[in-house]
């Protein structure tokens, strides 16, 4: 951050990373997977599954939330752990590698701001007009874009988030594990609800991957600034985020994770606060939750 209001010491403790903390939300995460599907066990309908379908999109992009946070190396206080939660807990159950992934991500962090931003496409032609954001949310809750991403998958040898040659096996280790998952609700004697986690993943989870790219960028004031209050948004996580954008404490506070890398997510709410208080916004209008981003995003 080029021009941050708050001295290295102020920044010291918001760095201090927890292996408990970190253990917790990992294993939250992976509770509230097994809570959606004994919800559907435990409550059989098609209005139910429909909403276990949502919630486990959300979780999916928890999964994706841990791949993120350990890939940095700042999820947890020891290394193991994070390489362990990125490449075995995470990472593979979303057909992804985590290695992968992190390399590329960190071209993100490096060439925000830039026109060499890797992730430039995805939110780089904001604000649309409403009926191209209908179009595109449509695409994703009906399975269009899942059948896109399948081909791709299929045909391209890359993967599907960042477009990267593919590391050897990637698919093969996230149908292995994948298929753990379904071996224990089979045991459980409810193997046919793995499909939900299937229909989550090509449809509603592939409109949170949109919506929280189009949050975290997308109509901000200045794309094409160095700075990160003005290239990238943060966002309070409020019961949307906690449910589906956001799932991961702090990940919500995007700004703040571009302009101090090495902070851990569960720290960065306690860290906006601060820069919010020594006026480090008082020239950005900050958004007050994920349904207030639409006047920057949609043409008036």
């Amino acid at each position: 951050m080029k021009n941050s209001p708050i001295s290295k010491e102020e920044l010291k403790p918001f760095m201090q990373r927890s292996d408990a903390r970190a253990w917790l939300i990992t294993a939250w995460t992976w509770l509230s997977i097994a809570l959606c599907f004994a919800l559907a066990a435990l409550y059989p309908s098609w209005l139910m599954y429909g909403l276990v379908i949502l919630l486990l999109a959300g979780r999916q992009q928890a999964l994706a939330a841990l791949m993120h946070e350990a890939g940095h190396n700042t999820f947890f206080k020891t290394k193991k752990y994070n390489e362990f939660v990125t490449n075995w807990a995470s990472a593979p159950f979303l057909l992804m590698d985590g290695k992968t992934y992190s390399r590329w991500h960190l071209e993100h962090h490096k060439n925000a701001g830039t026109e060499h931003d890797p992730d430039l496409g995805n939110y780089q032609n904001y604000p649309v007009t409403k009926m191209s954001l209908l179009r595109k949310f449509s695409r994703d809750f009906f399975g269009v874009t899942g059948l896109k991403l399948i081909a791709y998958l299929a045909l391209s040898g890359k993967d599907s988030l960042t477009r990267q040659k593919r590391a050897p096996l990637t698919i093969t280790k996230g149908l292995l594990l994948n298929g753990v998952m379904f071996l224990a609700l089979y045991l459980a004697g409810y193997g046919e609800l793995f499909a939900l986690w299937v229909i989550a993943h090509f449809t509603a989870y592939l409109f949170i991957i949109r919506y929280r790219q189009i949050t975290e960028h997308a109509g901000v004031k200045d794309l094409f600034d160095l700075e990160p209050k003005y290239n990238t948004r943060s966002v309070p996580q409020g019961i949307l985020g906690f449910l589906f954008f956001a799932p991961t404490q702090g990940l919500s506070y995007h700004c703040e994770h571009h302009g101090f890398m090495a902070v851990p997510s569960y720290n960065l709410k306690g860290l906006h606060q601060l820069l919010k208080s020594k006026g480090y916004y008082d020239d950005v209008r900050l958004a007050k939750g994920y349904l207030d981003i639409f006047p920057e995003i949609i043409k008036s």
